[in-house]
C-alpha cells in the first residue's frame, strides 16, 4: 500500500498533502515546546490536543498523497484516531483553565469517552456496517474523496459540537470571572479555537475553497501554536488562574486590585468579610465609592504611592484592626498602572500592644505611687522608728532605777510608734498588691465581710462610740474578699473620723441597673463641699488633715480594688453641715 507513493518526487506531492505534513512538522514542535510547561493541567491537555491533531493530519495528508480508492480509505479510517478524541481533549482543557475541576471526575471522563472509544472501532470496521458512511467515492479531477456520512458520524458530530460549544462556554464566562489580567488570555484562547470551529463547518457545509479538504486539523495545529507563542512570549501560564483562585481566595488577608482609573478590577471574599459587603461583586466599582466610609483609606490610595496606615472595624460593639499595604503596580514603561492593597487583621497585636502600654503604664504608675509614698511617709516612719528606739533606752534606764511609771508611759509610745509603723507597711502591701495581683473573682457573703472590717476597727469604733446601722439582707456581688473587706476598713475609718458627734453610719446595699451591687455608708459629719469631691479618691489627699493620721492612700487604694474587681466608686453631698456624705461603690453582680 505505501509503495503506491514512496517513489513520488516532491514535485508531485499535492499542494493540500504539504499544508497537511506541514501541520504534522508544526504539530510535533509546539508538542516539544509545550513539554516544558507540562505540570500545568491546562497545558497537558493542550499536548494532547497536538498529537491528536497530528496523527490526524498525518492521516490525511497519506489520504491526499495516495491515487487509488482503497488506500485513500485505509488512511481516512485512520484519521479517527486522531480526531475522536480532539473534541474530548478540548473541553477538558478549557474546564481546567476555567477552573471547574469538580468536572473532571474518573466518572465524568468514562461517560465522556464513550463516544471516542466506539467510534474508533466503528470506522476502522465500516465496510460491515455502514454507519460512519454510506459511500465514498473517487473525484478523479481533484483526486478527492467525496464521503457520504452514515448516522454515526452525525451522532460523533453532534457529540463533538456539544463539547467544543460546552468549551466555548467556558472561556466566555471566564471572561466575566477572570480579573482584567486573565481576560486577555481568554481573549486569545477565545480567537484561537474558534478557528477550528469555522474550519470544521466549512468542510461539513461544503462551503470550502477546496472542496473535500478538511481544515480542521490543520487549523487545530495552529491554535495550539497560537497559544504556545502566548505561553513562551506573554508567559500565560506562569500565574494561571489556579494560582489565583487557590492562593488568593482562600487568604485570610484581603487583596484589592485596583487600576489607574480608580476602579476595582479584582478582590477576594476575604474583602467582603471584613468590610461586611453584602453586594455580589465589587468588580469594576469605583473605589472611592466602595471605600467611602474609609476616608483615610482612599486619601492614601489616591496619593498613588507605597503606603501602610491602620483602620479599625466595628462589629458587635467589639473593634477590629487592620494594616493596609498600598503598593503601585506599573507596567513593562514604568507606567503607572493600579495598585495593590494587602489588608492583613492586626487586632491581636493592638489587643497586645495595649496590654503591654498598660502593664507598662501601671508600672510606671506603682514606682510613681511607690516613690512618692516612700518621699511622704520616710520622715515619718523614721520618726517612729526613732521614737522606738529611744524609747527602749529610757525604759532600760528605768528598769535599772526601778522607775515603773516612766516604764509604763514609754512603752505606750513604743505601742503608739509601732502602730504607726504597721499601718505604714500595710498600706505599701495593699498598693502594691493590687496593681499587678491577678485574682480569681467570686460570690462574696458581703455580711461575713463586713463583720470582718468592723473587727479590725472595733477599737476605734468603741472609741468613738460610732453607730452602725446595717441592711439586713445583702445582694450577692462578685469580687475578692479580703480587698473587699480592705474598702470596708477604709470607707468605715474615714465615716467615723469625719462623723458627727457620735458618728451615725448608715450601710446600704441595693441592686442597680446596670448588673452591679451599690453598697454605701452615709455619715452625719459636715459633708464635702462640691469643689473639693473631684480630690477625692486621689493619692496623697487628706481634706481635714487635723482629723486624720494617715497618708492619704485609704480613698485611692479603695479605687484602685474596686477598678480592679470591675466596679466604680464614687461619692455624693451637698456639703452642708450635719447632712454628711455617702459614699459608696459598686462591683459586678453574681
Amino acid at each position: 500500500m505505501l509503495g503506491t507513493f514512496i517513489h513520488i518526487s516532491f514535485d508531485t506531492i499535492p499542494k493540500v498533502s504539504i499544508i497537511e505534513f506541514l501541520a504534522v512538522i508544526v504539530a510535533l514542535g509546539t508538542v516539544s515546546i509545550l513539554w516544558r510547561y507540562k505540570k500545568s493541567k491546562e497545558v497537558m491537555y493542550l499536548i494532547y490536543i497536538e498529537i491528536f491533531a497530528a496523527i490526524w493530519a498525518l492521516a490525511c495528508g497519506l489520504e491526499f498523497l495516495a491515487d487509488d480508492l482503497e488506500t485513500k480509505k485505509f488512511w481516512s479510517q485512520l484519521s479517527y484516531l486522531g480526531f475522536s478524541f480532539l473534541p474530548l481533549f478540548y473541553f477538558l482543557f478549557t474546564t481546567a483553565f476555567s477552573q471547574k475541576y469538580h468536572i473532571i471526575t474518573p466518572r465524568n471522563l468514562a461517560l465522556l469517552s464513550v463516544i471516542p472509544f466506539v467510534t474508533v472501532p466503528l470506522a476502522l470496521t465500516n465496510e460491515y456496517h455502514n454507519l460512519v458512511w454510506k459511500n465514498v467515492y473517487l473525484n478523479s479531477e481533484s483526486n478527492m474523496t467525496i464521503i457520504e456520512h452514515g448516522i454515526w458520524f452525525w451522532i460523533f458530530w453532534s457529540y463533538s459540537i456539544t463539547l467544543i460549544f460546552a468549551g466555548l462556554y467556558n472561556l466566555f464566562r471566564s471572561i466575566y470571572e477572570f480579573t482584567a489580567y486573565y481576560r486577555s488570555q481568554v481573549s486569545t484562547l477565545l480567537i484561537a479555537t474558534l478557528i477550528p470551529l469555522v474550519g470544521n463547518l466549512m468542510y461539513i457545509t461544503g462551503l470550502n475553497p477546496i472542496p473535500g479538504f478538511d481544515w480542521t486539523p490543520v487549523l487545530f495545529v495552529f491554535t495550539g501554536l497560537v497559544i504556545t507563542f502566548g505561553i513562551v512570549k506573554y508567559r500565560m501560564f506562569d500565574l494561571v488562574p489556579f494560582a489565583r483562585n487557590k492562593l488568593i481566595d482562600t487568604m485570610s488577608d484581603g487583596v484589592i486590585v485596583i487600576n489607574s482609573e480608580g476602579f476595582i478590577e479584582d478582590y477576594n471574599p476575604a474583602v467582603a468579610r471584613i468590610f461586611k459587603f453584602q453586594s455580589k461583586s465589587m468588580v469594576r466599582k469605583r473605589f472611592a465609592a466602595v471605600f467611602a466610609p474609609y476616608a483615610k483609606l482612599i486619601e492614601a490610595s489616591n496619593e498613588k504611592k507605597a503606603n501602610l496606615i491602620e483602620i479599625e472595624t466595628i462589629e458587635n460593639d467589639l473593634k477590629n484592626y487592620y494594616q493596609i499595604r498600598i503598593t503601585p503596580v506599573y507596567d513593562r514603561n514604568q507606567k503607572f498602572s493600579g495598585q495593590l492593597l494587602q489588608i492583613n487583621e492586626i487586632t491581636s497585636l493592638k489587643e497586645t500592644e495595649q496590654k503591654l502600654k498598660d502593664e507598662i503604664e501601671e508600672r510606671g504608675r506603682l514606682i510613681d505611687d511607690l516613690d512618692s509614698f516612700a518621699h511622704t511617709v520616710a520622715h515619718d516612719l523614721r520618726n517612729s522608728l526613732g521614737s522606738v528606739y529611744s524609747s527602749s533606752e529610757i525604759i532600760e534606764a528605768s528598769i535599772a532605777e526601778g522607775n515603773t511609771e516612766t516604764i509604763h508611759e514609754f512603752a505606750e509610745m513604743i505601742k503608739t510608734a509601732s502602730q504607726k509603723a504597721m499601718q505604714i507597711t500595710h498600706e505599701l502591701l495593699i498598693l502594691a498588691t493590687v496593681s499587678h495581683h491577678e485574682i480569681e473573682r467570686k460570690p462574696l457573703d458581703m455580711k461575713q465581710i463586713f463583720n470582718g472590717a468592723k473587727k479590725q476597727i472595733k477599737d476605734l469604733i468603741l472609741n468613738k462610740n460610732a453607730q452602725i446601722s446595717v441592711p439586713e439582707k445583702w445582694p450577692v456581688a462578685t469580687g475578692y474578699a479580703s480587698w473587699v473587706e480592705e474598702i470596708w476598713v477604709n470607707y468605715l475609718t474615714n465615716a467615723i473620723k469625719y462623723g458627727g458627734s457620735p458618728p451615725k453610719l448608715e450601710i446600704r446595699a441595693e441592686n442597680s441597673a446596670s448588673d452591679s451591687v451599690r453598697f454605701w455608708i452615709k455619715d452625719n459629719g459636715n459633708g464635702i463641699a462640691p469643689e473639693n469631691q473631684s480630690k477625692l479618691f486621689r493619692k496623697y489627699v487628706r481634706l481635714v488633715p487635723e482629723k486624720a493620721d494617715g497618708y492619704g492612700l485609704g480613698l485611692s487604694i479603695v479605687k484602685r480594688i474596686v477598678e480592679k474587681l470591675g466596679g466604680s466608686v464614687g461619692v455624693e453631698s451637698s456639703g452642708i453641715k450635719g447632712e454628711g456624705a455617702l459614699f459608696w461603690f459598686e462591683l459586678p453582680r453574681n
